[in-house]
């Protein structure tokens, strides 16, 4: 936190700061702007953060989610701690926490200073493999900008002095929004679970017992929705996906409470395995699922 905030104050002092719309340095700016334009809807996503990518299996991208995401009524939707215990819990553990107006200005103006309001860019690690990406997508003023890094980590670097500047800016700024109690100087309560109004559920044919031959939990599938033809199938895999909502969302996740990684859904035509993709406040359907 101490280095985020020692790059805020070299952004603030310098005698060229950065506009409030990201764009280049100017001679006449004596401080980042104090207040970023953005749509205040509950749904209107202004900045999130996914990291993911490299070798992963397909049930990882079926079920990738942002690692923050913040909107324009001020809540900031994460993923909460993940209990340790196999199999685990089939809902993952998503949390809603609440920021003001002035929260998110100062959220905003950080990312400006961390250059996530310029042009789109990559910033990658060189001599790296198999390892994941970090993408920062914010809008302001109606202008999206996605600026993203390959092994975003102190330990990998690029070959060019100023890429790794710009990946110090950005593994800083990481750190800051991921500990925002620290950030903005008071305590920000993850009591809040995150409620869904919408989820993609995937499905594909399974047996009664797993890989070392234990028997499986077997749950009845609560949906009419037949899950051998509902829904539509992902490209080059064997899962569909089936997007829900409303009572179909409801009668559906009283059963996943109980439900996990393993748990077997007995329907009429079949048993079938499923993993779950809650969708994020700006997400609807199967959104653009690919393998």
């Amino acid at each position: 936190m101490r280095r985020f905030l020692s790059l805020i104050g070299i952004s603030l002092m310098a005698a060229g700061c950065v506009g409030g719309t990201g764009g280049s340095p100017s001679s006449g700016a004596s401080a980042i702007p104090t207040t970023y334009s953005v749509e205040t809807g509950s749904d209107k996503l202004i900045m999130n953060l996914t990291e993911g990518g490299g070798n992963v299996p397909i049930s990882y991208r079926l079920t990738h989610m942002p690692e923050f995401a913040l909107y324009g009524d001020g809540r900031i939707v994460i993923q909460g701690p993940v209990i340790e215990i196999y199999p685990a819990p089939l809902l993952p553990n998503l949390r809603a926490l609440r920021v003001t107006p002035d929260e998110i200005q100062k959220v905003l103006a950080a990312a400006d200073a961390a250059g996530l309001l310029g042009p789109d860019a990559r910033f990658d690690a060189t001599d790296v493999f198999d390892l994941g990406t970090s993408v920062f997508t914010t809008t302001v003023a109606g202008k999206t900008h996605r600026i993203s890094a390959y092994a975003l980590y102190a330990q990998f670097k690029a070959d060019d002095p100023a890429v790794n500047a710009a990946r110090a800016g950005l593994m800083a700024y990481r750190d800051a929004i991921t500990d925002l109690s620290k950030f903005l100087g008071r305590q920000v309560s993850d009591e809040e679970v995150y409620e869904p109004s919408s989820m993609r559920v995937f499905v594909v044919p399974t047996g009664a017992t797993d890989s070392q031959g234990t028997t499986r939990q077997v749950v009845d599938w609560p949906l009419a929705l037949d899950p051998a033809t509902a829904g539509e199938q992902i490209a080059n895999t064997t899962f569909r996906c089936i997007a829900l909502s409303g009572v179909d969302l409801t009668a559906f996740v009283t059963v996943a409470k109980t439900a996990n990684g393993l748990t077997v859904w007995k329907a009429s035509s079949g048993r079938y395995s499923v993993l779950v993709r809650p969708n994020f406040p700006d997400e609807s359907g199967c959104g653009s699922v690919t393998s």
